[in-house]
């Protein structure tokens, strides 16, 4: 979001983000940061018929990385398994965090049964994987790119 309070008709208004008004601006970037593509977001496309925005932003940004074998990370806004299936079919593996209650998930173990470390795995046909960890809290991953049969352990620090 970059900060705006002028008038404009591509102001958009977010309550519960820092910066509340302004323009919201999606970018496709490289390892290191640097910025490949960008979009501004005006507003719903009026002569398509959409399966989510968060869909139709991907698509765009990784458009011309088919059949290259890349890696894309992304935010939990974008998570569907609509958007793991059309990038798969393209030859992109995604991999990012999950809101646990989105639609077309699998149902996982309660948080109260996991131990911190402890973890819970579904897959798809498809090849798609969502794995529920509990560290303090649970986090929910949806990856094309990750097994959750491959598990390694590591070392790690705390107060006590």
């Amino acid at each position: 979001m970059v900060k705006f309070k002028g008038r404009s008709s591509l102001k958009q208004l977010m309550k519960d983000k820092s910066i509340k008004r302004g323009y919201e601006i999606w970018m496709l970037c490289d390892k290191s940061g640097y910025n490949l593509k960008f979009q501004v977001y005006t507003g719903k496309c009026e002569n398509s018929v959409e399966l989510g925005l968060g869909v139709r932003v991907i698509l765009d940004l990784c458009e011309g990385l088919e059949h290259k074998n890349h890696v894309v990370y992304m935010d939990n806004f974008f998570s569907s398994n609509i958007l793991n299936e059309q990038l798969l079919e393209k030859n992109i593996y995604a991999s990012r965090t999950v809101r646990f209650n989105r639609k077309y998930l699998p149902t996982f173990a309660n948080d109260k049964k996991l131990q911190g470390g402890d973890f819970d795995w579904a897959t798809r046909n498809s090849g798609v994987a969502m794995i529920k960890w509990k560290d303090r809290k649970s986090v929910h991953l949806l990856s094309s790119l990750h097994s959750p049969s491959d598990t390694i352990s590591v070392n790690r620090k705390e107060k006590t």
